[in-house]
């Protein structure tokens, strides 16, 4: 069976590329050569890996009839047409594993930031403000006791949930796929902390609207690790109630307001980076073939995208 491996990131490395594609050549798979700028041909393929840079649409897959099996080497997968692929039976995964500690870890590492102000203190410092005197003016709180809604309850979204509770937040969660989920406003509602966690799609675009901005408490943190779509970052720039901000991903990237966000107090800002860690691409290159060698042995997609 033919494999056609299409897109490169910039996290990946001379090492991780050669140790994916002695991976993917060690399941006797007729691996072609990496492609990376225009459409390929595909009429052979039965294996597509990509990139979130490339879109399965309904017009590629016609041009594919060998196509069995497409697997993104991202978390997320709007850039495919899940309901396409299975109309044709072409089979669908994905591969968070490979970021989900990284995206956890940051996620985290903003929220505690934002709970204790690091960022106010910082600007004081590069003032030259020895700001002790200011603490008790200062919104410091604990994550202990905190109220934290957690969205979306799959492989990201289930360990954020659990480090919050290891660190005694009270934790509730909505995904409309678990029966005792909260709905969305529920927990804009109730939660001191709002953690996104979910996949994009049309029903969650632009989910965090100005309507539901309006309801989260005063003081209230909003985190975005996820995907920039899920938030209208016009309304957010203008909830001016909310006690923090950290967002990793933006509608538009690079975002044309940036600047003009992050000076805001009591925000965070980063370049798409919370997946990232030194050791991404051999963990992409290992999930990628992993997920390949179940397809072959007709075992369980380890993680696999469903057209609903």
């Amino acid at each position: 069976m033919k494999l056609l491996r299409w897109g490169r990131s910039a996290y990946e490395t001379p090492a991780s590329i050669a140790l994916e594609e002695r991976l993917l050549r060690a399941l006797s798979l007729q691996v072609m050569p990496n492609h990376l700028g225009e459409e390929p041909p595909v009429e052979g393929v039965g294996i597509l890996a990509v990139t979130s840079k490339v879109r399965i649409t309904s017009e590629l897959l016609d041009r594919a009839p060998a196509l069995e099996l497409v697997v993104t080497t991202t978390s997320g997968h709007e850039h495919i047409d899940a309901q396409a692929c299975a109309a044709r039976g072409v089979r669908v995964a994905r591969c968070p594993l490979a970021r989900r500690d990284a995206v956890v870890d940051t996620s985290l590492a903003l929220g505690l930031g934002l709970l204790r102000d690091l960022p106010g203190l910082q600007r004081r410092a590069e003032e030259g403000v020895w700001a002790r005197r200011e603490l008790p003016d200062r919104s410091m709180r604990l994550a202990r006791g905190l109220t934290v809604g957690v969205v979306g309850h799959g492989v990201i979204g289930a360990r954020a949930a659990q480090v919050w509770r290891a660190l005694g937040a009270r934790v509730r969660v909505s995904d409309p796929r678990m029966e005792a989920s909260s709905s969305l406003v529920e927990l804009a509602e109730s939660c001191q902390l709002l953690t996104l966690h979910c996949d994009l799609n049309p029903g969650s675009e632009r989910m965090v609207d100005a309507s539901l901005l309006a309801r989260m408490q005063p003081g209230a943190i909003l985190l975005n690790t996820a995907r920039g779509g899920l938030v209208d970052v016009d309304a957010l720039m203008e909830a001016h109630h909310l006690g923090g901000i950290g967002l990793d991903v933006f509608p538009i990237e690079p975002f044309p307001r940036l600047a003009e966000l992050a000076r805001r107090p009591g925000v965070v800002l980063l370049p798409h980076a919370a997946g990232y860690h030194q050791d991404l691409g051999a963990g992409v290159a290992q999930e990628l073939a992993d997920t390949v060698a179940a397809f072959l042995g007709g075992r369980p997609l380890p993680h696999p995208v469903s057209a609903g």
